[in-house]
């Protein structure tokens, strides 16, 4: 069984990247023949777009929520296949009961106020999963933003307090990037969950999958 966790950014940046959903699409019709995967993917672009939108049409915080968890589910139906549960899973306990007849489930948001990382965390904890791979499209934690910073280093790994105390210094401007919510890094932390925040490379993915390699950043109490 495996989680993941996959970027909006990587689904759709400035436009949807549909030779990488192929690839995806094949990576999960294959290793589904023995495992069961559970793949929630975020808003990316799309959301952001409508948030923006209906953010000058002054509409609530809760219905802007509605509005990206509606592109995330949007994005993750990208994905659905002949060897999928014929939709996008709207909760935790759907995704779960389908798992005993389907190998691949897909999810997007579920509950305003929750990421869809958060709901990766959600639902490896209902699971009994304890490992997450996280894509992005950075591909870890630095010590600063590498899409600024040449020098910026990557950071194996980290504890759980020290990604919440990073997240507290990012939300003061210290320029740092850290792909994870403190709501999902507290879900992670109670759960004992490790988080593997990897790139979009499909090829890497597996390496987690098959031997445990995590190239990017393990947050958690050890390694994987």
């Amino acid at each position: 069984m495996v989680v993941i966790s996959l970027g909006g950014s990587i689904v759709c940046g400035e436009k949807i990247d549909v030779e990488y959903i192929k690839k995806f699409r094949n990576f999960l019709k294959e290793y589904s023949k023995n495992l069961k995967i559970f793949l929630v993917v975020g808003g990316g672009k799309t959301a952001r777009d409508y948030i923006g939108a209906g953010t000058t049409l002054d509409i609530d915080q809760f219905t802007l929520d509605r509005i990206g968890i509606a592109a995330s589910r949007l994005n993750a139906s990208l994905f659905l296949g002949s060897y999928s549960y014929p939709k996008v899973a709207e909760n935790i306990e759907e995704a779960v009961f389908v798992s005993r007849s389907y190998n691949v489930i897909l999810m997007g948001g579920t509950e305003p106020g929750h990421t869809t990382d958060g709901v990766s965390l959600l639902l490896a904890e209902k699971l009994g999963e304890k490992i997450v791979v996280n894509m992005t499209s950075v591909g870890g934690i630095y010590d600063k933003d590498p899409r600024r910073y040449d020098d910026a280093k990557i950071i194996d790994k980290m504890s759980y307090k020290d990604a919440e105390k990073m997240f507290f210094e990012r939300k003061m401007g210290a320029g740092l990037n850290l792909p994870f919510d403190l709501i999902s890094l507290k879900i992670a932390e109670r759960s004992g969950i490790k988080i593997c925040i990897i790139g979009k490379d499909i090829d890497v993915l597996k390496k987690v999958i098959l031997d445990g390699q995590c190239v990017g950043t393990v947050i958690g109490i050890s390694n994987i």
